[in-house]
């Protein structure tokens, strides 16, 4: 099936390590749907949280759209409940559990009709690896300047 990125989080290729991917379906309400349709979702500061046993994202911001009928009840910043299978959900919490690990939102994308989220298992990067990923990333930057500017 063809996939189409809705949103992504950059912030995590620069402080942590991806160490294991996920991909989890969203428990979402319409217009939530309608509003990532249009590309209205922030995931910068979003990160996965465990209550009671089930995986929650929290901290991503849903804007809704202009043309909704219910204005009240809507929560931009509610916790969405990923939706995955029991040996992941227990492959995530022991992670988390372990010292230095967490889970964080790497992107958010399509898959058909459906409303995807990519997960991955990180470990935080100290200051100088930090550093060394940003610097790599100037030097691809200015790699394709030059390439643009050469064509």
């Amino acid at each position: 099936m063809n996939s189409k990125t809705i949103a992504s989080n950059k912030k995590a290729r620069f402080d942590y390590f991806l160490d294991e991917t996920f991909v989890a379906g969203l428990l979402l309400e319409g217009w939530e749907v309608k509003s990532l349709r249009e590309g209205k979702l922030n995931l910068k500061e979003s990160y996965i949280k465990d209550i009671k046993n089930e995986l929650w994202l929290v901290g991503s911001r849903i804007d809704p759209v202009k043309f909704i009928n219910q204005k009240e009840g809507v929560d931009p910043l509610r916790f969405r409940k990923l939706l995955l299978n029991k040996k992941e959900v227990k492959k995530i919490l022991f992670a988390i559990s372990a010292k230095g690990q967490t889970c964080v939102p790497v992107k958010l994308f399509w898959k058909g009709t459906l409303a995807k989220l990519e997960l991955a298992l990180a470990r935080g990067k100290k200051n100088y690896d930090k550093k060394a990923s940003k610097k790599i990333a100037d030097i691809n930057r200015d790699k394709e300047r030059a390439l643009k500017n050469f064509k």
